[in-house]
């Protein structure tokens, strides 16, 4: 038993990281890609957001669709679609056709982290969730570190076309191990879980608690700032500061260092600190490095973004696997739902955060700076707020009206 959890939960990282990675697999192609097609840095940054728009609002539809038919052939159903998504992209003639193409991308890559995290709800309750949601941030972390890496090596050597292609052959090696080796684990399928009125009443009742919205928002906006990172990075290190595309990666593993470290640290702290004193610690040390890195942004170097970075992903470590606990935690009987919700906050913050540096860049770490203090400060005065005085039983009444 010990054994199978362990490779359950294996399995599930490796479904929570299909969004991330196909990010950050072809985050060093960014600029080749503009080359490419001759277009401005706006318009490469928009594949971006597109495949963030496709997979925050799939998380809507993906997360009903496990309640009612499980989540096994959801997933199955998601895995075929990303395969095909990843082949449309590396096929794309132009910069439209690829944006399109990543907004399938995402729409199809959702159903990994929905159904991964529902996969944890379904086994594991309380503190061991938490624990459970530490263990795979923790892991989650080797694939910003290891992605950028391979992503900028596959660039040098075979071109942005070859990124896409990767993905799809990902895409097929987790579709072959879910069919082998993955059982069915929700307990009741709800037959009404797509029924329009239904999802209606589940959604609305979730964006009116307090303490969910509250759970949501610390995580989904510290994530937003992480993201806005993401997409500045490859034009402030390769273009700015002439960094090769397959040297960027290594730059991206202090970053990574200090997320596995706070999600390592968040893992360890359940169950002996409560979930709010790790969430506004978290929280606080983001807001703190998001200062610092604007403090810092009249001069462009690689320590002056890299070092107030690495902190912010500490503070992002920390409060992701909590708030992910916490918001799950009291809806045992919507578990696909309130993750779906839970995904389309945190990438639809991401997604506003990658929109808004957009425009605003101009060759600084200045304009990041401050998205990433917006998007912390959010996070923090957000959760403080919403959650003050509310406990998980008094959410789980709530949401039983």
């Amino acid at each position: 038993m010990v054994r199978q959890s362990r490779f359950t939960l294996a399995l599930v990282t490796a479904l929570v990281s299909m969004g991330v990675l196909s990010i950050s697999l072809y985050v060093p192609s960014l600029p080749a890609i503009r080359a490419e097609f001759a277009v401005g840095p706006d318009a490469v940054q928009r594949t971006l957001t597109f495949f963030l728009v496709g997979f925050a609002g799939a998380q809507l539809v993906i997360g009903p669709l496990s309640d009612r038919f499980g989540r096994r052939p959801v997933l199955l159903g998601g895995l075929i679609g990303y395969m095909a998504a990843g082949l449309l992209c590396a096929m794309a003639p132009d910069i439209l056709s690829l944006t399109i193409g990543r907004f399938l991308q995402g729409f199809a890559a959702c159903v990994g982290p929905v159904v991964g995290r529902a996969v944890v709800r379904d086994l594991f309750e309380g503190p061991a969730a938490g624990r459970a949601f530490g263990l795979i941030g923790t892991a989650l972390a080797v694939v910003p570190a290891l992605a950028p890496i391979l992503g900028g090596v596959i660039q040098t050597r075979l071109g942005w076309e070859a990124a896409f292609l990767t993905l799809a052959a990902v895409g097929l090696a987790l579709f072959a191990i879910c069919m082998r080796r993955l059982d069915e684990t929700i307990r009741e399928r709800l037959p009404n879980a797509m029924e329009p009125a239904r999802l209606l009443t589940i959604y609305g009742g979730l964006i009116r608690n307090r303490y969910y919205v509250g759970h949501a928002m610390a995580g989904g906006f510290v994530f937003g700032g992480f993201f806005g990172y993401m997409t500045d990075a490859p034009f402030l290190f390769i273009e700015e500061l002439q960094v090769p595309p397959d040297l960027f990666g290594f730059l991206l593993v202090f970053t990574v260092a200090g997320y596995a470290s706070g999600s390592y640290t968040s893992g360890r702290l359940a169950g002996v600190l409560p979930g709010r004193h790790i969430i506004l610690a978290g929280t606080g040390i983001a807001v703190a490095a998001a200062l610092m890195l604007l403090a810092f942004s009249e001069e462009l170097s690689l320590a002056r973004v890299i070092g107030p970075m690495t902190l912010y992903a500490l503070g992002f470590g920390l409060t992701l696997p909590a708030s992910l606990a916490g918001a799950l935690g009291p809806f045992p009987r919507v578990a696909g739902s309130a993750s779906a919700l839970l995904g389309f906050i945190q990438m639809a913050a991401a997604g506003a955060s990658s929109a808004i540096v957009q425009p605003l860049y101009d060759g600084t770490a200045r304009s990041l700076g401050l998205v990433v203090l917006g998007m912390s400060v959010t996070a923090l005065v957000g959760y403080a707020v919403l959650t003050h005085g509310r406990t998980p039983a008094e959410a789980d009444r709530e949401s039983a009206r």
